[in-house]
């Protein structure tokens, strides 16, 4: 498995947590800096886009704006 798979694999278990239980669901900018210190391949920008992308297929909202 290279680590973009794994990426992926992460990010699709965060966005099924986050369908599953919203309230708890972290803003997008606190998600994409905690999976960069694991998948430093990415930037922070990267993950963001990344993880803005599978909400949005989700149907989910999502906060790109908050301040890290």
């Amino acid at each position: 498995m290279t680590e973009r798979d794994a990426l992926r694999d992460e990010i699709y278990r965060l966005a099924a947590a986050a369908e599953a239980d919203p309230e708890t669901t972290s803003n997008l900018k606190s998600l994409a800096v905690q999976l960069w210190a694991n998948f430093n391949e990415f930037t922070v920008e990267d993950l963001e886009d990344i993880l803005r992308d599978e909400w949005r297929t989700r149907g989910m909202p999502f906060n790109d704006n908050a301040e890290l």
